[in-house]
């Protein structure tokens, strides 16, 4: 200390604080310690200056002065708040501890009472008050500390106002009351709970509020629902690399948000004792980490391990949120598996979320007036989010856009702001836009310098080639048959074939592919966006392009009848089909022939030549005299294409490819380009002939650029997927007697070939799906970032597989078309990203190809929601036949071969009642009990027991279950334990027309909507709403349509 003069001396303070990088750093404060810091009693006879205005007094006609200190302040200020304890001084040292330790809301409510003159209740700066100024001790604990500075403020309080008022000093610290509470007569220390029955005990309520405040402290404790401080980020690096603690993205699960959360183990963390997730349970142990960041993890022991829940919860059950630990049964859990807690967060992955307000009136009232107001998500996975607005009333109704900005310490929820309004709640083009937001689809329509820097072909301009490129390229024009097959009506077409025998008797295969590359130059706008983009995306009435329509679906569109360039993969195949060279390269083409999957199919099947010739438009302008060489011809290379595709598909399938299951559909177009129908696609011959082609050219390219490029070619990895993924694809099929060996792709694929039960054709389709949904997800990877012996593809059996056929629509393609105009020496001033660079776009691409994924899933689950939103329960299209196939511990989960849905059916219900089919085709709930085993589920009730297996058909009825809040969903509710007859006799003439009737409807429905709003023309904003998400024109929305309602399951090529 250092005397400045008689009233004031100087002290230093030394702190360690934290610095941004997690370091800790010595801070020196200096202190100036004065005689004159006012009491601001009024009781004061020393005369301090307690005039102002702006202060407080403590009032004279109370009993005493309650000295709170630092964790009463903190734990117990509820109780403090009660307007019957007047005469409360907070020292500085609690007031700081509470700003600092505490959060912003506890201290606003702290100067609150100080601020209302009715407390009588003051702020004491002790910290400056010469004589009540408490120096800490070297090497004495905080906590210490604060006590001691407490009791000596209270202590000079009482002495400077000459004993006429008795001083109270509360505590928890039961140290504390044995070491000062006989220290001074008339300064009393004890602990609350004494305060209140000694000094309050006529205070209603103050003792029940005391045990509840305490029973949830415990309860912190005791389950961890206090959020933690996250760790210095230098520990967290060093114990991530000493093995300590593990990272990786957390993933909530979507039907169990509030209590399961999942850390996917990576390289280096992967453990002898389990190569699963770390299940972090309960959202104490999540520590504030959203969906989708990048996290750091610590594990539990051994003896505080969990296992997931086995009971089917319903969308947004809220069974956990206050506890924050959904407590789980052991007949409802699963084996225990490693569990977690996050100690850090490396990476937010906080993004633009859909969200709206509570339909509370209650809640809103109270939002209005106080500006504060929590928004539910879109996405059940993330937390509710608090903002301030005053557009409650304006925003109630519509789905809204909020960011997250902080999520403290001290606080239940995240905080964040109001971005932008998407529209009402319930209308289609909202729910579309929210679907994009959530997928974090960008579709913004393509700019105007975009388009310039393009080509233009109008009849005033038209695009024509030009000489000195052909002059450079491989004409194929005249001694090639090149020809497409596509889906009917298909008009952006990226891949056409040929295939011819030479004079020696060895065969020529060409696959010829769209030459994007040319349009696109490496750094143009167009690769710019293209590249932001990254692929198309297809929803389920619409598709917004990656490239302008001027390139996907016109000059970059190898259409039969007109000159376009391409880039090309001819082989030479020998007589059995054995290849004997392979050229790569530029060439220009022109397709004879667009056909279409049918046609091809019936011209392999040998239909007659005038139905073929009536399909074919380009065979009506030919000559009579030449159609039937013509169709000789083409009848030739169709059949012999089938016959290579048979060969090369053989020998992949013997190699160990898989045969997966998914559900496609057809689109029939009307006349006037819109839908017409949409109809299950039979599985054809053709199908497999186009894909095989597709599957070898992505091969030889992937073999050619992995060659020059080792170090940083683009391939496609599909992992080998995780042996306990197989778990109930095992179950089922050991349900029907049937073995799978899932040791390597060659054993599934044969045991899955097995797997037929002539009664019931759904088995085996089912246990394929059920093979998807283990399988790893495909990935793009760049060669230099991936050990050589993970290059390969495990569900096509290749060694090497990239992606090369589809550049109209997939970014990825533009960069493989690059490589390899480079590792041939077509384009030696190219610029290619080196390793580093393309392991980041990889990342990107596939971060986009997934949001593409997802966006179609959720595009199908709003147009099915939209169609059954106005259906009967009893209507025939809600009454349908399911089939089992998975037991839970609380229901099933079944798939509907109609509609292509799976979803739960619970067969015990919240209240603990079960479910029972009676003979009214109705679901009665009584009392009950489940019994459940690996391959069955025993109802048993007063009505008598019944048995459901894996691969039982049963009736249900799909009800619509609203959500104001969320996307709509279908719930599943059991009538009869019995198949639906109506829908196993009539399943192939009915399914197609539903799916048709989904889209129909729903758009219907939208424009009669439409059409009855008031003083708004909606047909024209509805073109705006579609230039402004970048949606192609009707006229060119053809292609890929027939995704729209697929079974969503794991595409692998």
């Amino acid at each position: 200390m250092v005397l400045l003069s008689s009233s004031t001396v100087r002290t230093e303070r030394q702190l360690r604080v934290k610095s941004r990088q997690g370091g800790r750093i010595r801070v020196v404060r200096e202190l100036y310690l004065r005689e004159d810091i006012p009491c601001q009693s009024s009781l004061c006879v020393a005369g301090c200056l307690n005039s102002a205005e702006s202060l407080s007094l403590l009032p004279s006609d109370v009993t005493h002065y309650v000295f709170p200190d630092c964790q009463v302040a903190r734990d117990y200020l509820e109780i403090l708040e009660a307007p019957e304890i007047r005469g409360i001084v907070f020292t500085q040292t609690v007031a700081n501890s509470v700003q600092h330790d505490g959060s912003k809301r506890l201290y606003s409510r702290l100067r609150n009472i100080v601020k209302d003159p009715r407390r009588g209740s003051i702020t004491f700066h002790n910290e400056f008050q010469k004589y009540a100024y408490c120096e800490r001790q070297a090497r004495e604990p905080l906590n210490d500390w604060h006590i001691r500075s407490t009791y000596q403020a209270a202590e000079w309080f009482y002495n400077h106002l000459a004993g006429q008022m008795p001083v109270v000093m509360v505590t928890q610290n039961q140290e504390a009351v044995a070491k000062y509470s006989n220290r001074t007569l008339n300064v009393f220390v004890m602990c609350l709970k004494d305060y209140l029955v000694g000094f309050l005990s006529s205070l209603t309520g103050a003792m029940d509020l005391y045990e509840s405040l305490t029973a949830a402290l415990e309860s912190k404790t005791t389950k961890d629902r206090d959020y933690l401080g996250y760790l210095p980020s230098d520990v967290l690096e060093a114990g991530i690399k000493s093995g300590r603690y593990i990272s990786g993205c957390i993933n909530v699960n979507k039907h169990n948000a509030m209590t399961e959360a999942f850390v996917k183990r990576t390289g280096r963390d992967l453990k002898e004792e389990s190569d699963s997730d770390i299940l972090i349970h309960g959202t104490a142990s999540r520590n504030r980490a959203v969906h989708g960041d990048k996290v750091v993890v610590e594990l539990l022991p051994r003896s505080q391990w969990k296992g997931r829940s086995l009971s089917i919860k319903e969308l947004g059950d809220k069974t956990g949120e206050t506890t924050g630990d959904g407590e789980t049964t052991s007949d409802d859990m699963s084996s225990v598996m490693p569990t977690g807690r996050i100690v850090g967060v490396l990476q937010r992955n906080w993004r633009d979320y859909v969200a709206s307000f509570s339909a509370d009136e209650e809640a809103q009232k109270n939002a209005n007036k106080a500006g504060k107001v929590l928004l539910i998500p879109w996405d059940y996975r993330i937390p509710k989010i608090r903002i301030s607005t005053r557009q409650v009333g304006t925003l109630r109704e519509d789905r809204i856009i909020v960011r997250i900005d902080s999520w403290d310490v001290d606080s239940q929820y995240p905080n964040g702001h109001f971005v932008r309004s998407l529209g009402k709640i319930g209308e289609l083009e909202t729910e579309i836009a929210a679907l994009l937001v959530e997928n974090n689809i960008s579709v913004p329509p393509f700019s105007d310098l975009q388009l310039k820097e393009l080509p233009t072909d109008t009849q005033e301009q038209p695009w024509t080639m030009v000489e000195e490129e052909v002059s450079v390229r491989r004409d194929l024009r005249q001694s090639h048959l090149i020809f497409s097959i596509d889906p009917k009506g298909c008009e952006d077409v990226d891949d056409t074939l040929s295939i011819r025998q030479l004079p020696h008797g060895n065969y020529e295969l060409g696959v010829h592919i769209a030459d994007v590359t040319y349009f696109v130059k490496p750094g143009s706008l167009s690769d710019v966006e293209a590249r932001s983009r990254s692929t198309s995306v297809y929803l389920a009435d619409r598709r917004y392009d990656m490239l302008p329509t001027i390139l996907s679906a016109n000059l970059c569109s190898l259409i039969s009848g007109v000159d376009r360039y391409a880039m090309s993969v001819i082989w030479e195949l020998t007589p059995d089909f054995e290849v004997k060279d392979v050229w790569y390269g530029r060439t220009v083409i022109r397709s004879q022939y667009k056909l279409f999957y049918e046609l091809a199919q019936s011209i392999y099947d040998g239909a007659a030549d005038e139905d073929i010739v009536s399909n074919v438009p380009e065979l009506h302008s030919v000559d009579q005299s030449k159609v039937k060489e013509r169709l000789s011809e083409l009848k030739w290379a169709v059949c012999k294409l089938m016959e290579v595709a048979r060969v090369l598909k053989s020998r992949r399938v013997s190699g160990g490819a898989l045969e997966l299951e998914s559900v496609e559909v057809r689109v029939e177009m009307d006349d006037s380009k819109k839908i017409d129908d949409l109809t299950p696609k039979d599985h054809l011959e053709i199908h497999d002939t186009i894909a095989e082609c597709m599957i070898f050219a992505n091969h030889w390219v992937a073999r050619k650029i992995a060659e020059v490029y080792p170090n940083q070619a683009l391939l496609r990895h599909h992992p080998l997927p995780r042996q306990d993924h197989f778990a109930n694809l095992i179950n089922c099929a050991a349900s029907k007697g049937f073995t799978i060996d899932v040791s390597s792709n060659k054993a599934l694929a044969a045991s899955l070939d097995s797997c037929v039960d002539s009664a019931d054709p759904t088995v085996n389709k089912l246990l394929r799906t059920l093979a998807t949904q283990a399988m790893s997800n495909a990935q793009y990877f760049s060669t230099g970032s991936l050990a050589r012996d993970q290059f390969f593809h495990y569900g096509l059996a290749l060694d090497l597989y990239t992606h090369f056929t589809s550049p109209i629509r997939r970014y990825a393609d533009i960069l493989v078309h690059r490589q390899l105009l480079a590792a041939i020496g077509a384009d030696s001033h190219a610029r290619l990203p080196g390793n580093k660079e393309l392991d980041e776009l990889s990342n990107h691409i596939n971060q986009k190809h997934r949001a593409s994924q997802n966006s179609q899933r959720d595009s199908q689950e709003i147009f099915q929601a939209l169609f059954f939103r106005d259906k009967s329960p009893n209507d025939a299209s809600c009454i349908v036949d399911a089939v089992i196939f998975q037991i839970r511990a609380n229901g099933v989960l079944a798939f509907l071969p109609r509609y292509g849905i799976k979803g739960p059916v619970y067969l015990r219900n919240k209240d603990n009642l079960v479910a029972n089919a009676n003979a009214d085709r109705k679901c009665e709930w009584t009392g009950g009990s489940l019994s459940r085993t690996d391959t069955s589920i025993t109802i048993t009730s007063p009505f008598g027991s019944h048995t459901y297996k894996l691969f039982d058909h049963i009736t249900v009825q799909i009800i619509l279950m609203h959500s104001r809040a969320h996307s709509s969903a279908l719930k599943l509710e059991l009538i009869s334990n019995t198949p639906h007859l109506e829908d196993n006799l009539q399943h192939r003439e009915t399914s197609h027309s539903n799916k048709a009737d989904i889209i129909k409807e729903v758009r219907s429905a939208a424009e009669d909507k439409k059409s009855e709003l008031p003083f708004t023309d909606l047909s024209s904003n509805f073109l705006q709403l579609k230039a402004e998400y970048g949606q192609t024109a009707e006229n060119h929305s053809l292609y890929c349509v027939f995704q729209s309602f697929r079974e969503m399951g794991l595409t692998v090529d």
